[in-house]
């Protein structure tokens, strides 16, 4: 019987460890790739590179590699039994499809029939749009599940942004009691990310969840950073829409949407007039998705099953994710701690975020330094082969945020640095002693 890889034998999965000197160090802004994921993609374009629709064995593969890899995410995400998933180019597109399909709900409402000229559908009626338009958006995020929302304003809906606030324990966090003082009979959806990209904390999605159910609401969670660490679980957090990028994932630069049978039933795609609004995923996937990119995400389940030593030829199974995923958490937890007891011992730097690794904590750590600046502890890190970077990585608000406490500089952000399961003790060796002499 097989047994799971050690940390060695992972990182060997990962053909560009073989062909480089560069510690990678910014994994939050995309994975690297296993080689059994690389070679998805070179035979499924070498096999099969033909369009959907026919009868011949290679069209007829095509539409099953676009079917398998809906349903690996679906299992990714724990969401077999209880919704639909669709793919795209990114998470900032996902969300910008979600918030116009909303939008288009708004208008049809207001004239009662579709754009079609087809009956509105009672399930957009049920939403009652003429009242029910509130839309909250935590700040705590990337913009990607921001300003989709926030654009909403201008088509009918009152959209309110829900800040970042120091809690008690002094951490920044998006606070229940502040939602709580948001959410009414009006609350339409409620987005947030289930991870912050700057400060490396989970939180508790399921209180977040059952809070915006309380009132009606639906909830929309950016998993963006949370799903490289550890494998959704949509059944347990019982939201509404769950998105994440393939390509931080071990996978190909796409976006996942998934959403409950209930949440789709409301809204009507933008995919042609002719295609039925019943008929998931195509009517949410206008102009079809990338087919190679389909072949890559096939082949999550064969990387997690390599880590885990299970079976690939198995079903693809929630719980071998999980595993395999919990993990590689385990390992960027002990390689970032080691970063971060550094950082905190430090007098001249301050550490953006929790200063503790714990459960709640993944492998991501931002700091600003008293003096330098973060763009050139970048930069001389970059020099030496380090790859972390600087900025405020898309989540600007939250930045915008910080500065009430820390002494941060809107226009230069933070050192970002961020760990995957294929890190080593090597790589964070060399971190240490680049910040030792350098800050």
């Amino acid at each position: 019987m097989a047994h799971p890889l050690s940390p060695a034998a992972i990182r060997a999965l990962f053909p560009i460890f073989s062909r480089t000197t560069t510690a990678i160090l910014d994994n939050a802004a995309g994975s690297q790739l296993p080689q059994c994921v690389i070679d998805a993609a070179v035979d499924y374009m070498s096999r099969a590179y033909l369009n959907t629709g026919m009868q011949t064995p290679e069209s007829k593969r095509v539409s099953a590699t676009l079917d398998r890899a809906r349903a690996t995410v679906r299992t990714f995400v724990n969401g077999d039994t209880l919704g639909s998933v669709v793919l795209g180019g990114s998470s900032t597109s996902s969300c910008f499809l979600l918030a116009n399909a909303y939008a288009d709900a708004m208008e049809s409402t207001r004239a009662g029939t579709l754009a079609t000229g087809e009956p509105l559908p009672e399930a957009t009626r049920a939403m009652n749009l003429t009242r029910r338009n509130q839309v909250i958006v935590s700040t705590a995020g990337h913009e990607a599940n921001i300003n989709p929302w926030v654009r909403l304003a201008r088509r009918g809906f009152d959209v309110v942004l829900w800040p970042t606030e120091q809690d008690s324990d002094g951490n920044f966090r998006p606070l229940m009691s502040t939602l709580k003082k948001l959410l009414s009979d009006r609350t339409l959806l409620v987005a947030m990310p289930q991870v912050s990209n700057i400060l490396g904390e989970a939180w508790d999605m399921k209180a977040y969840t059952d809070a915006a159910h309380g009132v009606g609401a639906r909830m929309v969670v950016d998993g963006v950073a949370s799903a490289p660490h550890a494998a959704p679980d949509v059944a347990h957090i019982g939201c509404d829409w769950y998105l994440y990028s393939t390509y931080k994932v071990f996978g190909p630069h796409l976006g996942a949407l998934f959403g409950t049978r209930g949440a789709f039933a409301e809204l009507t795609g933008p995919n042609h007039f002719f295609i039925p609004r019943d008929e998931l995923p195509r009517k949410f996937e206008p102009g079809g998705v990338n087919h190679e990119g389909c072949a890559m995400i096939c082949a999550l389940w064969e990387f997690v099953c390599q880590v885990e030593g299970a079976d690939a030829a198995s079903s693809a199974r929630h719980d071998v994710f999980a595993s395999a995923f919990a993990r590689m958490l385990e390992r960027e937890r002990l390689l970032a701690g080691r970063v971060l007891d550094f950082l905190v011992k430090h007098p001249r730097v301050r550490v953006v975020g929790p200063t503790t690794m714990d459960h709640r904590r993944i492998g991501l750590l931002s700091f600003v330094h008293e003096a330098m600046k973060p763009s050139e502890i970048a930069r001389l890190g970059n020099a030496e082969g380090l790859g972390f970077r600087s900025g405020h990585c898309y989540a600007k608000r939250l930045v915008e945020e910080l500065k009430a406490v820390y002494p941060i500089d809107p226009t230069e952000g933070v050192v970002r640095i961020s760990f995957m399961g294929y890190n080593n003790d090597a790589e964070a060796d060399r971190l240490v002693s680049f910040l030792e002499r350098t800050l």
